[in-house]
């Protein structure tokens, strides 16, 4: 009995991938120019992407939906990527300070966005509650005067 050779994980062509995450083929490029990934290539130079390539950059769109920087997101990538010779993770000092201020930074941001969102939230409801007392009104007025033609 011949063992089986494991499975090859499945790499997907750069549409594939796009398709697969919703973003264009275009956004994927521009992640691997900004230095966020580096997908497999084919011989004939065309990307592949693995499963760690998908999730990396689901990581990425995440990020940027939470409003962080392009530079933070290169900074905690580089940070997560960097590893000294025993596989442990390793940055120097300076880096590391770099890293923690513009992620303090984006975090003081994405709280301001936050207070601004629940300032526009708490209009919008009362903006909904007074338009819901002017539909109740209006329905009272149409059922009495529905009420008046059925008399007349």
């Amino acid at each position: 009995m011949t063992a089986t050779p494991p499975a090859r994980p499945a790499l997907l062509t750069v549409a594939e991938a796009a398709a697969r995450l919703g973003l264009s083929a275009r956004t994927l490029r521009y992640y691997e120019e900004l230095g966020f990934l580096r997908p497999a290539r084919t011989p004939g130079g065309h990307r592949l992407y693995g499963e760690p390539d998908l999730e990396l950059i689901g990581r990425i769109v995440t990020m940027q939906q939470l409003g962080f920087t392009l530079a933070t997101i290169r900074n905690v990538l580089r940070y997560r990527s960097f590893q000294d010779e025993s596989g442990r993770r390793r940055l120097a000092l300076n880096d590391m300070r770099a890293v923690a201020a513009a992620a303090r930074a984006d975090a003081e941001s994405l709280r301001a966005r936050v207070a601004l969102l629940r300032r526009e939230l708490d209009a919008a409801t009362r903006e909904a509650e007074a338009l819901d007392h002017d539909v109740a009104y209006l329905d009272r007025r149409v059922a009495e005067e529905e009420a008046r033609g059925a008399r007349d």
